[in-house]
């Protein structure tokens, strides 16, 4: 019953995210094609900047699975990285990382290791997102000045209490997901909270990409920093979407939140534009690792 009322609340949403965008819309596939066809240089500097942003993500995972013994080169890892990642559009928008797992296991890496790594990346990527998430609020003066400071203390404490709550965390995982069990949070403090930075860094990498697009249609408003929390926010909204590649409720999110600063028509023709640029540079670094790829294999034949 309780999964069932989890659907319904998601299909609910997502309906109500399509309605909203399909009525705001005032551009139809003519106009986007013009876009394309017409696109600044902006677009293509954010768009070769989010191909950077998507590599150094490959590259902070295998980091990750590589923590306690090599395991994989960076480069087949962000091979690997990149031929699962369109697999995410396959209906259960879970695909990607059960085929990261296929392809990395058959270079001999063990199932156990793949998941810790996979753990660490997922709970990274949330801390990221949420913290980004709050300085946007801060941004839109939805919590003042005192109140940032007071959640920034958190960030601080988590690192002096570590170990509490690393054994808490894991704890309630177990708990929750039959997948994890077993499975130990054992990453130091130190480089924890190291990969945690780099992907900080990365998500501000990605912001700034996002800023250039935004620069496409005249947007000046926004600088790097927002662009990066209503991206990363988007994404994390998007995990909750019933369709692949969180479709729908991710640009709905991201209408939402660029809403406040643009008006809607402008932000939902972003929005549409922002999912064809995500496709768009996942297309090209996949098509440029295969074809080095290709290469390689008949240059060794």
């Amino acid at each position: 019953m309780k999964k069932l009322s989890l659907t319904a609340l998601k299909i609910a949403v997502l309906g109500a995210t399509v309605y909203f965008m399909v009525t705001n819309l005032n551009m139809n596939l003519m106009d986007i094609a013009k876009y394309l066809l017409n696109a600044q240089s902006f677009f293509y500097l954010a768009l070769s900047i989010f191909v950077v942003f998507l590599s150094v993500q490959a590259w902070i995972w295998v980091q990750i699975l590589n923590d306690s013994e090599r395991q994989l080169s960076s480069y087949r890892g962000l091979v690997i990285y990149m031929t699962s990642q369109f697999a995410k559009y396959l209906p259960g928008g879970f695909w990607n990382l059960v085929g990261r797992v296929y392809l990395t296991s058959k270079h001999g890496v063990v199932l156990g290791t793949q998941m810790t790594a996979i753990l660490y990346e997922n709970m990274m990527l949330g801390i990221v997102s949420a913290i980004y998430g709050i300085i946007l609020l801060y941004t839109f003066h939805f919590i003042f000045l005192p109140m940032l400071l007071g959640l920034a203390v958190l960030l601080p404490l988590s690192y002096y209490f570590y170990e509490p709550v690393r054994s808490t965390t894991q704890k309630l995982i177990h708990k929750v997901s039959k997948k994890f069990r077993g499975m130990e949070l054992s990453l130091p403090r130190e480089r924890f909270y190291l990969y945690l930075s780099y992907y900080f860094l990365s998500h501000l990498l990605q912001g700034c990409a996002f800023w250039l697009l935004l620069r496409t249609f005249g947007v000046e408003n926004i600088g790097i920093v927002t662009a990066s929390g209503i991206f990363a926010v988007s994404w994390l909204i998007g995990l909750i979407s019933p369709l692949p590649g969180g479709i729908g409720i991710r640009e709905g999110a991201l209408v939402f939140l660029l809403s406040f600063q643009v008006p809607v028509q402008v932000a939902t023709q972003i929005s549409i534009i922002t999912r064809i640029w995500n496709v768009m540079g996942e297309l090209v670094l996949f098509t440029l690792l295969n074809s080095i790829d290709l290469i390689r294999k008949r240059m060794t034949a």
